[in-house]
């Protein structure tokens, strides 16, 4: 048995009209679906080459603080345990903010520098310089960390929406405009069959008819031809 590829709708003047107004919105999905594509990859894109600048600067930073760190340890003796339990709140917090693109909401992390430096009286006695070089190293640290959360975040939502996006896009395009089209093109040929064979009806119905009565309906399309040319036909002038 053939398997046909298309809509099971029965052809007629209405259905005809739907699957026209669906192959239309396909379309038109189709087109929008492309376009939020393409706005899409380029902020990816954008996004992918921050990350690939990012990353390698991340284990430089981090080493840098590392080594601040046991300078600090070193010259001050390793901070004093009561200095490291006075600190209450964070110094530095994390803020975020939304942006949209493409109905697409993003999540910018941002570090964000709140209250006073608990450690702003650390290093009077000996280290001061190692331990300000310490909280700068950190700082940039954290900094860094925050962008790279931010930008990792932002890369697996948009490559997820994306492929999700592309898949729409290849099934509108592949299977659901084609199969919309064939039914069309099945529902026009059936009409022009229920149209041929109604004027056929018709005509045979006019034959059947016409033989009731008695009438040939050849000689009758004779006579009409033959009144058609009688009065069809124009006298000359006359000239008095």
């Amino acid at each position: 048995m053939e398997i046909v590829d298309r809509l099971a709708v029965f052809p007629t003047t209405s259905s005809q009209l739907s699957v026209k107004c669906r192959l239309t919105c396909a379309r038109r999905g189709r087109d929008l679906l492309e376009k939020k594509v393409d706005g899409l990859s380029i902020r990816f894109r954008a996004i992918l080459s921050r990350l690939l600048e990012t990353k390698p600067r991340l284990g430089e930073v981090m080493r840098d603080a590392a080594f601040s760190l046991a300078e600090v340890n070193f010259v001050t003796g390793g901070i004093n345990e009561l200095v490291l339990q006075t600190v209450d709140t964070a110094s530095t917090r994390i803020q975020s903010r939304q942006e949209i693109i493409g109905g697409v909401r993003l999540r910018i992390y941002e570090p964000l520098r709140a209250g006073s430096d608990p450690f702003e009286l650390a290093g009077l006695a000996r280290g001061g310089q190692q331990v300000a070089k310490l909280k700068k190293n950190y700082g940039k640290a954290i900094e860094l960390l925050v962008e790279l959360a931010s930008l990792q975040h932002n890369f697996l939502i948009l490559d997820r929406v994306i492929k999700t996006t592309k898949r729409r896009v290849n099934a509108l395009r592949h299977i659901i405009i084609p199969r919309l089209e064939r039914t069309l093109v099945y529902v026009a040929t059936e009409l022009d069959e229920y149209e041929r064979e109604e004027f056929y009806r018709l005509k045979k119905v006019r034959e059947q008819k016409m033989k009731r009565e008695g009438r040939n309906p050849v000689s009758l399309h004779r006579t009409a031809q033959d009144a058609n040319s009688i009065f069809g036909d124009a006298d000359e002038d006359l000239l008095f």
